[in-house]
């Protein structure tokens, strides 16, 4: 029988999520106290914990009872206190959470064309508050074919339909107001690139943080790689989604980081299931102390972007 550490207690622990939310809330509100900007990105979150809950539910990625995956999703979030008052960033992490647990109620099935068109409905929601989106779609295809084995030429179409539809509205939004420049511009910018990298734009931050969560992705990644048997096959094919998705978006950051608070976003999404499973279905003295190594520098990285962003002194 396995020795349960700490990491295991605490990761099958029913009052964790509990712990962790009024937590994260806290943290929330503090920002939202001295900006209302962050009020609307806030409710963003508590949705979007719900449904990470609930894509970790209906497909089983942990195997045992844990609310690893929702509870590593809002701390990776709140960690970012500097990005709370982001409706842009908030928006995407909604909208790519809805596209993960939508997408993946089409696994092996090519008549799903419903659901692939609510799936690529929040993409191409997404794509309303940053056009860049839409440069993941090729990738989104590849997955639905490979992964869901759920691509077929009916749901291809279905895939359209759901990116152009929340852009027809967007589009006509702008006729109304005559002013089909700013459409044109909105689209426009999803071929603006920077020939070269500034990382000087990022503070530290950005820098830190978005540090912090590469070094949860990449545990999470080599985790899944080297612990692949233990899993089912679906629960390897989503797996190997989420890391696909790490992969394209740390990509992205890297040639272009003037994205950086949507792609931090999509990472953070992408990342919590890896981390999440990393420390609920590990049992090593190693793993244990990542664990608490990581439990650290979270808290610490918490509060030194809180204090760095708040208009206060201590």
């Amino acid at each position: 029988m396995q020795k349960k550490r700490l990491q295991n207690r605490i990761a099958e622990s029913r009052w964790l999520l509990p712990t962790v939310m009024p937590i994260a809330v806290a943290v929330w509100a503090v920002v939202g106290y001295f900006d209302h900007a962050a009020i609307l990105p806030l409710l963003c979150l508590v949705f979007s914990t719900y449904l990470m809950m609930e894509l970790n539910n209906s497909n089983a990625l942990i195997r045992i009872y844990s609310r690893m995956i929702s509870c590593s999703f809002l701390v990776l979030t709140t960690m970012a206190t500097f990005q709370f008052t982001s409706i842009r960033a908030a928006i995407v992490i909604l909208c790519t959470v809805g596209y993960y647990i939508i997408a993946f109620r089409c696994y092996q099935d090519t008549q799903s064309q419903g659901w692939t068109f609510y799936a690529f409905l929040c993409v191409g929601l997404s794509s309303v508050v940053w056009v860049q989106t839409l440069l993941f779609v090729p990738m989104l295809w590849i997955i639905m074919r490979t992964n869901l084995l759920a691509l077929s030429l009916r749901s291809f179409v279905s895939s359209i339909f759901g990116l152009v539809f929340p852009n027809l509205f967007l589009g006509g939004y702008y006729l109304f107001r005559q002013e089909p420049s700013k459409l044109v511009g909105h689209f426009a910018e999803i071929a603006v690139f920077q020939p070269v990298p500034d990382y000087g734009m990022l503070s530290v931050n950005q820098i830190m943080t978005i540090s912090m969560v590469l070094l949860c992705a990449l545990i999470g990644m080599a985790h899944v790689v080297l612990q692949r048997r233990r899993d089912n096959i679906r629960t390897r094919l989503l797996c190997q989604i989420f890391v696909a998705a790490d992969l394209a978006a740390i990509a992205f950051a890297a040639l272009q980081p003037q994205h950086y608070e949507p792609l931090l976003g999509i990472i953070t999404v992408s990342t919590a299931p890896l981390i999440g499973h990393f420390i609920a279905l590990t049992h090593s003295r190693l793993s244990d102390i990542t664990f608490r190594v990581l439990v650290v520098l979270s808290l610490v990285l918490t509060a030194y972007n809180l204090w760095t962003s708040l208009p206060i002194s201590f």
